[in-house]
């Protein structure tokens, strides 16, 4: 088997997505376990359920460097290969909320999901790493669990044991093979590990790839040939919704906030998705260290993205 690919795993200092205090990293090359590495990242803000939960602590972290220090290490050792994790939209969210955090753009990288390919691959009572572990043939000690190393090198034997089952050694194949597509990453849009041609009702599961821009729109509505991004809710409509309105106007919607943003609009900030002590998203946050660099980005709340859409003839609900 030829197939290569990094696997990884972080824990949390608290319930901000963004609070690495561990990554750990196991490369797999021509289908065989090569190495596998961790390391701690330095936070300050434990919280007692995390630390149950891992066992890590602020004084376990205090001489380790910090996420924006190790990004371009861990960014290395990934080096253009795929990302295997088991339940990758916690382990790649960790990795765009983190970078957000310290203002870096997002990498470009693809992942597949030890957690949906092994739903439809075996029959368990429980998908959680140790069950399925223990149906790859690579049983998992309990006092091992939430240990990074010990869950990366975990997540890289069930990906080899799934290939092996459905007898390939390309990612791309034993996702198509499943009827999934692979999850992506790029500086501007991201899209989950997920069933191919799955378009859910909007706000629930779409990706901004999955919004078609219109070719028709007026060029003299204000929001044409805009880049759009949005940070918290928004009380008039959905997430997805919104981006479809932008791009009804012939405005391109973005996930995150990149060279391409030229309008932040603001919604309702959930204090549960801010980083600790943090009033504004890292977007928000973003998005003013850009514009204090020159580029052109207006921030404008809800009521004026609406405006914006009667004015470009658009209904807004």
């Amino acid at each position: 088997m030829s197939l290569d690919f990094v696997s990884i795993d972080f824990e949390t200092a608290n319930f901000f997505r963004g609070s690495p205090c561990v990554v750990g990293l196991t490369h797999v090359r021509d289908g065989e376990v090569q190495k596998t590495q961790e390391r701690l990242i330095v936070q300050e803000d434990f919280n007692g359920f995390n630390i149950s939960i891992h066992g890590i602590t602020a004084e376990d972290v205090a001489d380790a460097p910090t996420f924006e220090e190790i990004w371009p290490w861990i960014h290395s050792q990934i080096g253009g290969l795929p990302v295997v994790a088991h339940n990758a939209a916690f382990d790649t969210g960790v990795i765009r909320d983190a970078l957000d955090d310290v203002l870096i753009p997002w990498p470009t990288l693809t992942y597949g999901c030890t957690l949906v390919m092994g739903r439809r691959t075996y029959e368990l009572a429980s998908y959680r790493l140790p069950f399925v572990a223990a149906a790859a043939g690579f049983p998992l000690d309990a006092d091992a669990h939430h240990k990074a190393a010990h869950d990366a090198v975990a997540a890289a034997h069930i990906m080899l044991d799934i290939a092996r089952r459905h007898d390939t050694d390309d990612l791309t194949v034993l996702a198509d093979s499943m009827g999934l597509r692979l999850g992506e990453i790029r500086p501007d849009e991201w899209q989950g590990c997920k069933l191919q041609g799955h378009h859910a009702r909007p706000g629930f599961g779409i990706s901004v790839k999955d919004i078609q821009i219109n070719p028709e729109a007026d060029p003299t509505n204000p929001l044409y040939g805009m880049g759009v991004t949005f940070t918290g809710a928004l009380g008039s409509m959905t997430r997805a919704l919104a981006w479809q309105k932008v791009a009804d106007c012939g405005g391109l919607p973005l996930d995150g906030v990149t060279k391409k943003t030229n309008l932040v609009v603001f919604g309702h900030q959930d204090a549960s998705r801010l980083a600790p002590g943090a009033s504004l998203s890292s977007k928000f946050q973003k998005a003013e260290a850009l514009k204090e660099k020159g580029q052109d980005i207006e921030i404008v709340g809800e009521d004026d993205f609406l405006t914006m859409l009667q004015e470009a003839g658009i209904k807004a609900l």
